[in-house]
């Protein structure tokens, strides 16, 4: 081989290695992008364990779904079926988040993000109890706490204070305001272990005639927080509380209906198998800001979800992906 030979050859080696190096320094670079904070300060959830504890509502499921696909590893509580741990529960919420895991299943997903049910009432300690042991069966080995608890459970019921029956006042403190200081207290110990965070969907800002008491279970909520904040920050537990300002008070606990085939009747798929449902309650905007809370280091006391409530159809769907 000549001296020109080698020359050429010598160079088309250095050309070779310098895009087999490049190639793998943007791999390295884009790995890494991956798991870094982005510009908001939100990150993947890295197989994170987090709570929502009620998803039979529009806003807990799709903060379930979100948050797995986020790659956290998500608990969603779920109050039908619960004797029968969910597994064979027929209700719409049950039925997604079974298409959501058969999905995940079915395909070869690197992802942390898992959707894992189980039977949660709010109302009832017993339940709760049971469901620290079942979250516990699930945590990888060597963990045991949770790094977030999210309080999406409440009702709301519409009258005139004069004309209202007092039992739906009970059951709107029963369920929004005791429901969290039952939640908070069963599930504090694995909180503490995690410094983890619980998070309240707050008081709305005003008020509507007919809304009277379920208002005052909303600002109970935020007033509760503040204090579980004072009372929880020694032990390393933060309290974040959301408010849900423009967010129509009938949607936020509306429960999920399937999309169906107009023609055939039948439920509706997406291309991947996963069943739709509606209607859509938080926008991305929302979402993004519901991340901000979950992964910031230091979150605020407060976040503000919707900026720019306009922008919501209450027919429109969410696709599960």
């Amino acid at each position: 081989m000549d001296v020109q030979t080698a020359l050429v050859f010598a160079l088309q080696l250095v050309a070779l290695f310098s895009i087999a190096g490049a190639l793998l320094l943007y791999l390295l670079c884009k790995i890494r992008g991956n798991s870094k904070p982005d510009e908001n300060g939100t990150s993947p959830g890295g197989g994170k364990p987090v709570l929502i504890t009620c998803c039979d509502n529009v806003v807990g499921l799709q903060v379930a779904i979100h948050l797995a696909n986020r790659g956290f590893r998500v608990f969603a509580g779920l109050k039908e079926g619960a004797t029968e741990g969910c597994n064979n529960d027929d209700s719409v919420p049950s039925r997604v988040i079974r298409s959501w895991q058969k999905h995940r299943e079915s395909t070869e997903c690197l992802t942390t993000g898992a959707l894992i049910a189980l039977p949660i009432d709010v109302t009832r300690e017993d339940v709760l109890h049971e469901a620290v042991d079942i979250i516990r069966a699930h945590l990888p080995a060597g963990k045991d706490g949770l790094w977030a608890v999210i309080n999406t459970g409440g009702l709301l019921y519409r009258g005139k204070l004069d004309q209202q029956n007092i039992s739906h006042w009970d059951a709107m403190l029963k369920t929004t305001v005791l429901g969290i200081l039952r939640v908070t207290r069963a599930f504090q110990g694995l909180l503490r272990s995690a410094g983890g965070r619980i998070i309240t969907f707050g008081a709305i800002e005003g008020g509507e005639a007919g809304l009277v008491a379920y208002t005052a279970s909303r600002y109970a909520v935020e007033g509760a927080s503040n204090a579980l904040r004072e009372e929880l920050s020694p032990m390393g537990i933060k309290v974040v509380c959301l408010n849900n300002h423009g967010l129509p008070d009938d949607l936020m606990f509306a429960m999920p209906k399937l999309k169906s085939k107009q023609e055939s009747g039948d439920v509706s798929v997406d291309m991947s198998g996963c069943l739709d449902y509606y209607p859509t309650a938080l926008s991305d905007t929302a979402l993004q800001t519901l991340d901000v809370a979950i992964t910031s280091g230091k979150p605020k006391r407060n976040y503000t979800l919707m900026r720019n409530p306009k922008w919501l159809n209450p027919l429109q769907f969410v696709k599960v992906v």
